[in-house]
């Protein structure tokens, strides 16, 4: 049987239904290279930045510093400051907007008010504060410079400048939107309460800007001690308020404002009471001892002394300060004997209060470093080789500080009396020789403490 040859038209229905098939086949197939190519493109890009973060990271700090400079030099409200707190404050702010933009240049997550928490959360202390909008909003046109400036000098593939300049924007313009909120939000908080006077005056006055001007000044004018409370890291962002709350209730602040972990307030001491300090001091014991519990944090406390008038509350901040500094790092117990030496007085461990006239010879001493070496290695020497063994010390700041109290001191170390009984004959012939009366057991007492500061000193760097 013969076959039946196709006809032309057929063929050519067949021939375009492959060319058809073929085209198409050519198009998805050039259509999925582009697809390939462009996620390609896009994650070779969001590696590249996630590389450029880490370089930036590890140059945080650095660039912190340079920020917090250019703030003071083209910030009128910024170059007033010279508190030091505050200036860390400011440095700590820097760099927690530095570190919130590399996460999200690394991790390409989404902006939102969770994501800025540890940028806006120093915004609402800004207007505790009462640092003007507009001085905050040039700040982080000076840091976005910065950062720019730093960028535009590292050997960055110059592909990355359209990606980096469209997420550097997005970044401030977000971070901006929600700064002018929170701190709109807390400017309405920090409105003057009943219980606690404007913190915008503190601030003036504590930054040496109050002229005299301020009608509110006068109730500086009777006695007040200026107090320090540093909050442990670990503490949530609420307990700065919760410890301001605290020392209105039961030191009676007539003034206090905040810092990055810190509350600093104004305290009044009865003129009438002889004992009006020592219950402040007793007070803020009490404060520092239940605030594990009540503020969610541990607490150091540094107490400056008194002070009447808008300059004396200066001095009386930079005393609380130093005792802060100088008590803390000492890591020896603070006011009334609380603590011991060693311990984990001070902002990383139990906290305490350390009172600046108890201290003051100490801190007058440290201030120059080396000349306390050489007391300390001096008053120290004959102890000899005994001065290494790690009881030594503690033992002997216990028993000068406890005045020969032998139960004391061993409730103070936490060991059996007869232990301390056989460290003191050890130590007899330096106690018989540099302790036998008041002026030789304070400087003795002098020399220990000065030698915790300065080991604390150097282990910290």
């Amino acid at each position: 049987m013969r076959q039946r040859r196709p006809d032309a038209h057929a063929l050519e229905s067949v021939a375009e239904t492959v060319r058809i098939s073929v085209h198409t086949i050519r198009t998805a197939d050039s259509a999925a290279e582009k697809v390939v190519s462009v996620g390609a493109a896009e994650a070779g890009e969001s590696a590249a930045l996630r590389e450029l973060a880490d370089r930036l990271r590890r140059s945080a700090d650095v660039l912190a510093e340079r920020m917090l400079a250019a703030y003071r030099t083209e910030i009128p409200q910024y170059a007033q400051v010279l508190d030091p707190l505050l200036l860390a404050d400011m440095k700590s702010v820097s760099l927690a907007g530095l570190h919130c933009w590399l996460d999200w240049l690394a991790l390409d997550r989404p902006l939102d008010g969770a994501f800025l928490a540890p940028v806006l959360e120093p915004i609402r202390r800004r207007a505790v504060q009462g640092v003007g909008m507009d001085a905050m909003m040039r700040a982080y046109r000076i840091a976005a410079r910065v950062v720019w400036q730093e960028i535009l000098e590292l050997p960055a593939d110059q592909s990355l400048v359209a990606p980096l300049s469209t997420r550097m924007l997005e970044f401030t313009d977000k971070l901006t939107t929600e700064a002018e909120h929170a701190y709109a939000v807390e400017a309405l908080r920090a409105e003057p309460q009943p219980d606690a006077a404007p913190s915008a005056l503190f601030e003036a006055i504590l930054s040496d800007q109050d002229h005299g001007q301020h009608h509110h000044a006068d109730r500086l004018a009777a006695p007040h001690c200026v107090v320090v409370v540093d909050v442990q890291p670990d503490g949530p962002a609420a307990s700065l308020r919760d410890v301001a709350a605290s020392l209105v209730r039961g030191a009676r602040a007539a003034y206090w404002t905040t810092r990055h972990r810190s509350v600093v307030a104004a305290c009044p001491v009865d003129p009438g009471d002889a004992g009006g300090r020592d219950a402040l001091i007793s007070t803020l014991m009490r404060m520092a001892a239940g605030a594990r519990s009540s503020v969610g944090a541990g607490v150091a406390v540094g107490v400056g002394g008194i002070a009447q008038g808008a300059e004396e509350i200066r001095d009386s901040f930079r005393e609380a300060l130093d005792a802060l500094h100088v008590g803390g790092a000492g890591g020896f117990g603070g006011a009334g004997g609380a603590g011991s030496f060693g311990g984990t007085g001070g902002v990383g461990g139990t906290g305490g209060v350390y009172d600046f006239e108890d201290l003051a010879p100490l801190v007058a001493l440290v201030a120059d470093p080396e000349r306390a070496r050489r007391f300390v290695r001096d008053y120290l020497r004959p102890l000899g080789q005994l001065v290494e063994r790690a009881w030594v010390l503690p033992t002997l700041e216990s028993y000068l500080r406890r005045q020969g109290r032998v139960k004391e001191v061993a409730a103070d170390l936490g060991v059996h009396p007869n232990t301390v009984r056989y460290r003191l004959n050890e130590l007899r012939p330096f106690l018989d020789a540099h302790a036998a009366d008041g002026d030789q057991a304070s400087a003795a007492l002098l020399a220990v403490h000065a030698c915790a500061y300065l080991a604390e000193h150097a282990a910290a760097g």
